[in-house]
C-alpha cells in the first residue's frame, strides 16, 4: 500500500504495539489501512464525520482486510462524540486538521474518556506551538517528534504519553537538526508567520516569535 511521506513517517514513528489504535479524521483511511497492514495493534478504529468518505472506506476495508488477524471498526460520527473505554493501550491519532480542532478534540476525548490514560500522536495543520502548549497543560509527555516536509508543506510530528520522561517543549527543542536546510526554512517560515501575526497583538506573539529565536541562539552557543 502506498502512501505518502507524512502519513509514512506517522506510522513510523510508532515503536510499540497497542491492543487499540484510533485513526481520527481518517478521510480516505490510507493511514488506518498501512497500520492494518503492518500489524501495529490489535484493533484500528476509523473516524471521520463524512458519510461517503466512510462509506468507501469500507468496501476498501472489506475487500483487502477480511482475513483473520485484521480486527477493525469504522464509525461515521463527530470526534467530539468518540469516548475511549477502559480497555487496553490506545493510542490515538489526529492528523490533518487545524491547530484549533486539535485542541478542541483532544479537550473532548480527555473529558469524556474512560480510560485513565492514552497516547497521542498529534499532526496539525499549522499553529503548533498552540497544539503543543495544550498537550502541556493536558499533561503530556513526549515520546519523539519530527519535521516532516510535503509537497512544499511542513508538518510537525508530536508524539506524547503520560507516562514518557521527556517534557514537552512549546517550540519542539529534540526536533530539530540545524544541519538540514529543510528545517532552516521552516524555521524562518514559522516565525515569519507569528511575525505576521504579531502586527495586530505583540503582547500575545512576540514571547512566541522569541522562543523560537532563542532555539538558533542556543545551538550558537555551543
Amino acid at each position: 500500500m502506498k502512501i505518502g511521506h507524512r502519513l509514512n513517517q506517522i506510522v513510523e514513528i510508532i515503536k510499540r504495539p497497542y491492543f487499540r489504535i484510533w485513526d481520527c479524521c481518517c478521510d480516505h483511511g490510507l493511514l488506518g489501512m498501512a497500520l492494518l497492514d503492518k500489524r501495529v495493534a490489535n484493533e484500528v478504529y476509523f473516524i471521520d464525520v463524512l458519510e461517503k468518505q466512510i462509506n468507501s472506506l469500507r468496501q476498501k476495508l472489506s475487500r483487502f482486510f477480511r482475513k483473520t488477524g485484521y480486527q477493525w471498526q469504522i464509525y461515521c460520527k463527530d470526534l467530539n462524540q468518540v469516548v475511549i473505554p477502559e480497555q487496553g493501550d490506545q493510542l490515538v491519532i489526529i492528523a490533518g486538521v487545524g491547530s484549533d480542532k486539535t485542541v478542541q478534540f483532544i479537550e473532548s476525548l480527555k473529558r469524556k474518556s474512560l480510560a485513565d490514560t492514552f497516547d497521542l500522536i498529534v499532526c496539525s495543520v499549522h499553529g503548533n506551538y498552540h497544539v503543543r502548549s495544550a498537550l502541556i497543560d493536558f499533561g503530556y509527555r513526549l515520546l519523539d517528534e519530527r519535521i516532516v516536509e510535503e509537497n512544499g508543506r511542513f508538518y510537525e510530528i508530536i508524539y506524547v504519553s503520560h507516562n514518557a520522561d521527556e517534557v514537552v517543549s512549546p517550540v519542539g527543542d529534540k526536533m530539530w537538526d540545524w544541519s538540514n536546510p529543510q528545517h532552516i526554512t521552516y524555521w524562518r517560515k514559522t516565525i515569519q508567520h507569528y511575525q505576521k501575526k504579531a502586527l495586530g497583538n505583540k503582547y500575545q506573539f512576540l514571547p512566541i516569535i522569541n522562543a523560537y529565536q532563542r532555539l538558533r541562539d542556543d545551538e550558537n552557543e555551543y
